[in-house]
């Protein structure tokens, strides 16, 4: 487990969701640990290593160094690892296909006037309130989502657990955007617990109550939120589509970190350590 100590400098760094102890451990039911300035997290056979460092610059050598560590320590028999690159010699490396965390930078953010007009148009038919408890009505909002929308077992087990992860602490919010009957028309969860970054984690919206400019509307209250808190930046989450990146770019929102992911078995890594004992 991490110390006082430990958590205190974690959110002095944080800057992506996995360097967020309580989201994570709330989805994968593990304990958070430290090993350099990387974070890990296990449980039984399984490790979750964090590929981005905490507060120095990235460099392989360093992250492997600090995931023999972690392998050595908890000897899991599947390692899941996200970093901004990874070696493809990883042999039996499954991995996902690479990506790019957007962040948008709360002292340079102009809204266009196409927008701030989107924005004014929807709020003439919904309003936005901010609220701790999901209920039956985000929950059903998920579930169509992924009757919906082909996503991976992980991605399923994720949106699945947001419930878990929002109980855990009094942190994240949620953004509930409601039309004139009250009805949902779609929600935000925001994570605000880093220092400098607040983190823009989930967004789902009703495909029957639709209203242009939900989404951007409920944005706009995430970054006033984040704006009051003296947040530096938000995180906007991966490009996942053209549709999800359109929409973080016309905000400002710049890709700022690559994002890889690889599954493995640690007793594959042989061909790692030789390819970067030569570097």
């Amino acid at each position: 487990m991490i110390t006082s100590a430990e958590q205190d400098y974690i959110e002095d760094h944080a800057y992506v969701p996995e360097h967020i102890p309580h989201y994570v451990t709330a989805i994968s039911q593990t304990e958070p640990f430290i090993f350099g300035d990387f974070l890990a997290y296990a449980k039984k056979d399984h490790l979750i290593f964090v590929g981005y460092p905490l507060k120095e610059t990235f460099e392989e050598k360093k992250m492997k160094r600090a995931l023999d560590a972690a392998t050595r320590h908890f000897r899991p028999s599947e390692v899941a690892l996200t970093a901004p690159t990874i070696s493809p010699s990883i042999a039996g490396c499954l991995k996902n296909p690479s990506d790019h965390y957007y962040r948008l930078d709360l002292s340079a953010l102009s809204v266009p006037q196409k927008l701030r007009n989107m924005l004014k148009r929807a709020g003439q038919e919904i309003s936005v309130e901010r609220v701790k408890n999901f209920d039956r009505e985000h929950r059903q909002m998920v579930n169509n989502f992924l009757n919906s929308h082909p996503v991976d077992e992980a991605t399923q087990l994720i949106f699945e657990k947001i419930p878990e992860y929002i109980s855990v602490s009094n942190i994240p919010w949620i953004f509930d955007a409601r039309n004139r009957k009250g009805e949902l028309v779609a929600f935000d969860v925001a994570e605000f617990w880093p220092r400098h970054y607040a983190l823009y984690m989930f967004n789902f919206s009703s495909r029957s109550r639709y209203v242009p400019g939900a989404s951007d509307l409920l944005l706009s209250e995430v970054i006033r939120h984040a704006k009051a808190e003296h947040k530096r930046y938000i995180n906007l989450g991966l490009g996942i589509s053209p549709g999800v990146t359109f929409f973080k770019t016309k905000w400002g929102g710049k890709p700022f970190l690559p994002y890889a992911f690889c599954l493995y078995t640690p007793s594959r890594m042989e061909s790692l350590d030789s390819l970067l004992q030569k570097l």
